[in-house]
């Protein structure tokens, strides 16, 4: 009997393999042979950047430290004003000139100018009562004009509870206009320097002013401004004469 030679070295497997190419080859047009599931370089890591730190200017400067026994007061923008309840936390209610007399955070020059209230020189505003805060509750914005200092005071309280204190104190050049914009406030004076337009927002604690690019808008420059058409201005007091405003 006669047997066939044994076959050995490679072309022992090549009718397998061969046979395996050609399922492999049918299923890659339906379905691929495999998913690429091994390593890939995308490329370089984009660079992180760093987080931005304080920078003191002064490093070595400690300043001066409090005596022994002395303890440092904290620190507190604005007060509560004593002796004034606000009936059901109704701005509306309160008397404006006694507000202004009763507050500690005013000054005793506005003290002395509101000594003309009321009166025909009195430089107090008509009150105004718009909400800033965004809780829909209005606040009070004052404005007093000081021809002697040449200053134009404007304050903003709002009622916390039956209490009531400054949310801002801003000082500008006599003056000084407002407009409220939504809730933010927007004040503009005119001095030597030219036209300063600033805005004023509610962070949960007081008004502080915004970016200068955001004085009117995103796309409005804070000097040289003008108020937008749907910005509503404030009350002025036409019996108030305003001196004018010498510019360059």
């Amino acid at each position: 009997m006669r047997h066939s030679p044994r076959r050995t070295g490679p072309h022992r497997f090549r009718r397998p393999v061969l046979a395996a190419l050609a399922v492999c080859a049918t299923a890659a047009g339906i379905a691929g042979c495999a998913a690429d599931t091994g390593a890939r370089d995308d490329g370089a890591v984009p660079q992180v950047s760093p987080p931005i730190s304080a920078s003191p200017l002064w490093p070595q400067y400690s300043g001066p430290t409090p005596d022994e026994g002395e303890t440092a007061a904290p620190y507190r923008r604005y007060v509560n004003v004593k002796g004034i309840e606000v009936p059901a936390g109704d701005l509306r209610r309160v008397s404006v000139l006694r507000l202004l007399e009763q507050d500690p955070n005013v000054p005793q020059l506005v003290r002395t100018a509101l000594q003309s209230c009321p009166g025909g020189s009195c430089g107090l505003r008509t009150p105004a009562y718009r909400d800033l805060t965004d809780d829909g509750r209005d606040e009070l914005v004052v404005a007093l004009d000081d021809p002697v200092g040449g200053l134009t005071l404007v304050q903003v309280y709002r009622a916390f509870g039956t209490s009531v204190r400054p949310i801002l104190i801003s000082w500008n050049t006599i003056g000084a206009t407002g407009v409220t914009l939504g809730n933010d406030l927007i004040l503009s004076s005119t001095g030597k320097d030219g036209r300063f337009t600033t805005r004023y927002r509610w962070n949960g604690t007081e008004l502080v002013s915004t970016a200068p690019q955001d004085a009117l808008g995103d796309d409005e420059p804070s000097v040289t401004a003008v108020p937008p058409a749907d910005a509503t201005p404030l009350p002025e007091n036409p019996a108030t004469p305003i001196p004018p405003t010498r510019t360059p």
